[in-house]
């Protein structure tokens, strides 16, 4: 009776570890399994890289006319002008440039003139654009749908999918053209390009700096002049309104002063 109470304990343990590693061995494959699917979709779903470059550059120059015409020969024909502002010593140009060739017309500007100073920013929006793009995919997959059920819908149901597919197009419309925005600025990049001029450019920055420091005090004494007189001339109505006025008071005060002294010497000359 022992030996098959045994017997029977043995064999319930050998079934109960067989289960056990066969759990263990089919949760140990569907984990991996698991684990497989979560690094292909990471693999599949990693955003392509969308970079926006924004560059901010001055330069010396010693003739302005001479070195516009130098940039603008730098820029190719399916490339374009922003802005274009004139100043007498100064020329600003906000420019679009193929942003292949971002760094190449960057270096051609550093051999042409004297830099000033330099900047290039860059801006990561891949993560938004993925973002753009998948909302696209599924609001056409969602407009697919609502098509095959308008076929068969009826007339209060195509009324609403009508309504539906209505939102969903304008959300169409607006998400490509925040994609076509994003392309063209991924695209060409913007340049802002400052040209400096009226003063002796060299490859020295103190001598640089001198010149320029020599041409801004310059400007601001004339610009202190322009604005003094400015003041003068806005405040000359009042000026001459109180100096009228003051005017009045000082011969009103005279006048009496003089008819006062008048009585005086008449009472000290009359009889007594």
């Amino acid at each position: 009776m022992m030996k098959k109470i045994l017997m029977a304990l043995l064999i319930g343990f050998f079934l109960f570890f067989s289960v056990s590693c066969s759990a263990y061995t089919d949760f140990v494959d569907e984990n991996n399994e698991a684990v497989t699917d979560v690094l292909e979709l990471g693999l599949t779903d990693v955003p392509e890289r969308k970079i926006l470059y924004e560059v901010n550059a001055a330069y010396d120059v010693n003739d302005l006319d001479a070195a516009a015409d130098t940039l603008k020969a730098l820029v190719e024909a399916d490339e374009w002008f922003d802005q274009e502002i004139i100043r007498e010593t100064r020329i600003t140009y906000v420019i679009r440039i193929k942003t292949a060739r971002l760094d190449a017309f960057t270096t051609a500007l550093q051999n042409e003139f004297t830099v000033r100073s330099y900047s290039k920013v860059g801006t990561d929006i891949s993560v938004e654009y993925q973002n753009s793009s998948n909302r696209v995919l599924a609001l056409e997959a969602q407009l697919a749908r609502l098509l095959v059920l308008y076929e068969n819908a009826s007339i209060q149901e195509m009324i609403l999918i009508n309504e539906q597919i209505s939102d969903i197009e304008v959300e169409l419309q607006r998400l490509e053209g925040d994609l076509a925005l994003f392309d063209s600025l991924v695209d060409y990049s913007v340049v802002t390009v400052d040209l400096y001029g009226g003063t002796v450019a060299t490859k020295s920055p103190f001598f640089n700096r001198l010149g320029n420091a020599f041409v801004t005090g310059f400007n601001a004494i004339v610009a202190f002049f322009d604005g003094f007189i400015i003041v003068l001339a806005t405040a000359s109505p009042f000026l001459i309104f109180f100096a009228a006025i003051g005017v009045t008071i000082w011969f009103c005060v005279k006048r009496s002063a003089a008819k006062a002294r008048l009585k005086k010497e008449q009472a000290a000359n009359k009889p007594h």
